[in-house]
């Protein structure tokens, strides 16, 4: 048995294998066969797309969490009509005669950078954002369909970062618990999990070999049990079987209830 350390994102525990998400490949071609004019007018038919999908994403976010962190989505159409980041690609498909798919990446990735260097970790939330959208875009405009990770069956997903449409995207029936090796326990990510109950770490050094096999996700301690031993399942099973949570989190939230008299 192994253990990994790294920053729990919800008091929670997951159980099950872990499954790295590999996002299908997608390959830009740079410069295009078409005119600029046709170009641009594929630009913006995936972007309509696009903004169909996030009201979609929207909508289901207000039924499940409410309008408060729903409102991540809208943001997000928001961010995919702003006139700076459009104005950038248009001059780029129109004065170099490059793909939709390759100004928006390139775009996309020059305004992530700038949002990444601000000191503002509320500003810094807006890189992934950019990344989210660009990533769907580019997406929609080469014909690539919703990739699903659970298809094999239930799984704890692992991958450097999740996208925040990422978490709205994935069969939480079958979504064991999520681990980034990177990520924050700050981002619009964090938050879409904690509000969805989804058990969950960010910072976790794991290597590509531990695809496949078992884990525990003990999100109390912030640690990850890699192929745990009966006496470890058996420990946490006692620990946490009174209300899935440690004695210290149940005294809190004992505090929190109001008291009869």
């Amino acid at each position: 048995m192994e253990t990994a350390m790294g920053k729990s994102i919800l008091g929670q525990i997951a159980f099950g294998r872990l499954r790295f998400l590999r996002r299908p490949e997608q390959d830009v071609t740079e410069f295009s066969q078409l005119n600029w004019e046709e170009e641009i007018h594929r630009f913006h038919t995936a972007q309509s797309l696009a903004v169909g999908q996030l009201t979609t994403l929207y909508e289901q976010a207000v039924r499940w969490i409410g309008e408060g962190l729903a409102s991540i989505f809208a943001i997000h159409a928001i961010l995919l009509q702003d006139e700076e980041l459009e104005s950038a690609v248009r001059s780029m498909i129109r004065e170099r005669g490059v793909t939709a798919e390759y100004a928006v990446q390139a775009a996309g990735e020059r305004f992530s950078q700038a949002f990444d260097e601000m000191d503002s970790t509320y500003m810094q939330a807006r890189a992934m954002d950019i990344r989210d959208i660009c990533h769907r875009m580019i997406r929609l405009l080469l014909g690539h369909r919703r990739y699903d990770p659970l298809r094999e069956g239930p799984a704890i997903l692992v991958a450097d970062k999740f996208f925040p449409s990422e978490v709205l995207d994935l069969d939480h029936r079958r979504l064991l618990g999520l681990i980034a090796r990177q990520g924050s326990v700050d981002s619009h990510t964090a938050m879409l999990l904690r509000a969805y109950g989804i058990p969950a770490m960010a910072e976790v050094e794991l290597g590509r070999e531990w695809d496949g096999r078992l884990a525990l996700l003990d999100g109390f301690d912030h640690r990850l049990y890699l192929e745990p031993d009966g006496a470890t399942l058996e420990r946490l099973r006692l620990r946490y079987q009174a209300g899935g949570m440690p004695p210290s989190e149940k005294d809190k939230q004992k505090e929190k209830q109001p008291q009869t008299v």
